[in-house]
């Protein structure tokens, strides 16, 4: 069995920067193959592999998570920041927000007096990224998992073949 659309794919990862730092220990993963559950670039290494296949690859920013967009920095009152007394927002900071129903992780890139700069870029924007694994399973997907555009949480057939 191959890797194609509407395959649920399980692979085993490791993600590093460009100096070779581990920057996510990743380990196990499934997805819907062709559904961009992914990122772009590392789905196409994906297609027509099998069951114990390798990869190893570099995903360059327009196939993973996009270049840098300086439009997306933004100055907002440091009120709109819920915390508690005991709370400092600090640099570097990362909150998980929501704008026209998209979500987003912002981080906290200075803070001004009663203003804060965030910068709403996907942390990886504008960074390469290199992926090391191995294909674990491959399955046909289910009507379901088709309809929702993913693969269910526990089916059970996630033992390696």
């Amino acid at each position: 069995m191959q890797v194609k659309r509407k395959m649920v794919v399980t692979i085993e990862y490791i993600l590093k920067n460009e100096k070779g730092e581990i920057i996510d220990p990743g380990g196990k993963l499934k997805y819907l193959h062709g559904f961009k559950n992914i990122l772009p670039g590392l789905e196409e290494v994906l297609e027509g592999k099998s069951v114990g296949d390798t990869f190893n690859v570099a995903v360059p920013p327009e196939k993973g998570y996009g270049p840098r967009d300086e439009n997306m920095i933004f100055t907002v009152p440091a009120a709109n920041f819920k915390r508690t007394e005991d709370s400092e927002i600090e640099v570097g900071m990362e909150f998980e927000t929501e704008i026209n129903e998209v979500p987003y992780i912002l981080t906290v890139i200075e803070k001004m007096g009663d203003k804060i700069k965030v910068d709403l870029n996907h942390p990886l924007a504008g960074k390469a990224l290199y992926f090391d694994g191995k294909i674990t399973n491959i399955r046909d997907s289910y009507s379901d998992e088709l309809v929702d555009g993913y693969p269910l949480k526990d089916d059970g057939e996630d033992k390696e073949e």
